[in-house]
């Protein structure tokens, strides 16, 4: 019938296609996670091998402004004295004191350097890891940010579903309810229907009567039809005074 409310059958339909469209969006933030994570790696990457690049670059140039160092006191102290050709024991005993002088600075240059690289590495490797993890923190942080937004929005979807469930119920009540009324109001029409055709049936015996009168009224002598109706309708009207 055209009057009968919607079935809510539905309602699960609904609610897995509901859990569909989450799951298809949960797929979704998943793989664009996945994308920012390996964008970051990259990017992880490529500071290291700029920084790498860095480091070699330095100590390329450092070494070669200490060859160039080298080189030039290596030309000082070889170069002949103007004053006498042989190099004197003295001389000798200093260009070797230079010598080790300049290869002790030069170890302790390297180290240094090899210290300060390590050391720089070290500050790297602890400022990649820290903002890995701090990357971490966050991912975790958003996909519990998402995990509540979903459970929200459940359970938005739930109060109004709820809220759905429960105006049906209410319109369904009222219309079982005038529905009842109206049921009550058309057995109490078919009473006075039924009352009012026993009316009307007696009213049409009456009518038959009453023509009836009016022929016997035409053929019968006065005396007859006084005997008959005058005397009976006294006779009948007494009756039912005394009833």
């Amino acid at each position: 019938m055209s009057g009968e409310l919607p079935k809510i059958g539905n309602k699960s339909l609904f609610t897995t296609y509901v859990e569909k469209k989450n799951a298809e969006e949960e797929a979704m933030k998943i793989k664009n996670r996945i994308d920012q994570i390996r964008q970051e790696r990259e990017k992880i990457l490529k500071k290291i091998q700029s920084e790498d690049q860095k480091a070699e670059q330095i100590y390329r140039h450092r070494l070669e402004l200490q060859i160039k160092k080298e080189e030039k006191i290596r030309q000082k102290v070889e170069a002949p004295s103007p004053f006498s050709l042989s190099v004197s024991r003295a001389q000798r005993e200093t260009l070797k004191k230079i010598k080790s002088e300049m290869l002790i600075r030069k170890k302790t240059e390297v180290k240094e350097f090899r210290d300060w690289h390590k050391h720089d590495l070290k500050e790297t490797k602890l400022q990649r890891s820290m903002d890995q993890e701090t990357f971490r923190n966050k991912v975790i942080q958003g996909k519990w940010e998402e995990k509540q937004s979903n459970l929200n929005t459940l359970n938005q979807l739930k109060d109004r579903r709820d809220k759905i469930r429960y105006d049906v119920e209410l319109e369904k009540d009222k219309v079982i309810k005038e529905k009842i009324d109206q049921d009550q109001k058309i057995r109490e029409l078919e009473q006075i229907e039924q009352q009012e055709l026993s009316y009307l049936q007696q009213t049409i015996q009456r009518e038959n009567q009453t023509k009836e009168k009016v022929n016997l009224a035409q053929s019968l002598p006065p005396k007859e039809f006084e005997a008959k109706f005058v005397s009976g309708s006294a006779k009948s009207k007494q009756q039912q005074e005394s009833s």
